[in-house]
């Protein structure tokens, strides 16, 4: 039998949980926007912000693991059913929300890899290293290839 003070953390849980991936999706959609106008103090700003939220979630989790542990066998969805089928389904609704966040975040990190690989390019080229990946040689291997005049000691 699940006690009244259960139903009330568990109601406490899932709340937390809506009102934080809502945040974690407004401030990834931030961070894109800052990714793409190459804005590194507004970035700066949504990832301690995008932290705080990550470390709510963290903190929420573990109170959803010591309930789920005192109810040994249940899982997460069981127990919310077994208070009260709409929170239930609540969670349920959560759910693509959640799978939204990642795939959000998954998009930022390539964007930002991206960027980084760019960057690189770029200073490279302002090096004077102009190498490509490498050249074939007639039996379709590669070797190295770097063009070694350095702009940079004219």
């Amino acid at each position: 039998m699940l006690a009244a003070t259960d139903a009330g953390a568990v109601r406490a849980i899932l709340d937390t949980d809506i009102d934080t991936v809502h945040g974690l999706r407004a401030l990834l959609l931030d961070e894109r926007a800052a990714l793409a106008g190459r804005e590194p103090a507004v970035l700066d700003q949504v990832v301690q912000r995008k932290l705080e939220c990550l470390q709510r979630m963290q903190r929420n989790d573990q109170a959803r693991q010591r309930l789920l542990a005192r109810h040994r066998g249940a899982d997460w969805t069981t127990l919310l059913r077994a208070l009260d089928p709409a929170l239930g389904d609540s969670w349920q609704a959560l759910r693509p929300l959640l799978e939204e966040v990642a795939e959000l975040g998954r998009t930022n990190e390539r964007i930002a890899a991206r960027m980084q690989r760019s960057s690189a390019r770029l200073l490279a080229l302002l090096r004077g290293q102009t190498a490509s990946g490498g050249v074939y040689d007639r039996r379709g291997q590669t070797h190295p290839c770097a063009d070694t005049r350095a702009v940079t000691r004219a």
